[in-house]
């Protein structure tokens, strides 16, 4: 792997902000939680309001924390895997990270647009409490909790970028795909019998 100025530039801004995203996103899983009774998963009703709206309060804030992280966060990654030069048969690894990162960029960016209206709706005076939550429903139930799946898979990126799993030598490489050329391939050896088979036949159809 070589890193240029910008890929290095960009790794960092990936680093940094995904630090806050992550972080986040953890941040506003505890907070949602006490929106919920574990037992059965649906909101609780004995929140007093000034308790509920403090709750709204911290999920939105980290709601805007997290939109602003990942916009930096997605656009220092594809700086960064259009800059990075990398072997992907040496480092099969990086091609998983980016796979796992970029096929739920479509559900980031849906859910965020979900969290934009529950932050814009909460700036509102007064607060819809009851459109408050069926949006925080929707949010945390989306495509039956791909998000959750989703963060899963940010998490195993990290563990992917550290462990680097299947990383493999040009040695390695060239060494299989001789062991691979060797089983599958066909080498035909003429022997003096195949020579005499050959010659009576031509002389047959001459």
């Amino acid at each position: 792997m070589t890193l240029n100025k910008t890929a290095r530039i960009s790794l960092f801004i990936l680093i940094v902000f995904a630090i806050f995203w992550l972080g986040g996103i953890n941040v506003r899983f505890f907070i949602g939680n006490q929106l919920l009774n574990y037992d059965e998963f649906n909101f609780r009703t004995s929140i007093p309001p000034d308790e509920e709206n403090q709750i709204f309060k911290m999920i939105s804030d980290a709601s805007i924390m997290i939109m602003v992280s990942y916009i930096f966060v997605l656009a220092s990654a594809i700086v960064f895997v259009r800059s990075v030069k990398i072997n992907l048969r040496e480092n099969p690894w990086f091609l998983m990270c980016c796979i796992l990162f970029f096929a739920f960029v479509p559900v980031e960016l849906y859910t965020s647009f979900i969290d934009i209206k529950f932050a814009l709706l909460f700036d509102k005076r007064p607060a819809n409490h009851d459109r408050l939550l069926e949006l925080f429903g929707e949010r945390i139930g989306f495509l039956r909790g791909v998000p959750w799946i989703a963060v899963m898979s940010y998490y195993t990126i990290i563990w992917l970028s550290v462990f680097k799993p299947m990383k493999k030598t040009m040695a390695q490489i060239e060494e299989e795909e001789k062991m691979i050329e060797d089983t599958h391939g066909y080498k035909y050896l003429f022997h003096e019998e195949d020579d005499l088979v050959t010659e009576e036949f031509n002389e047959t159809v001459n």
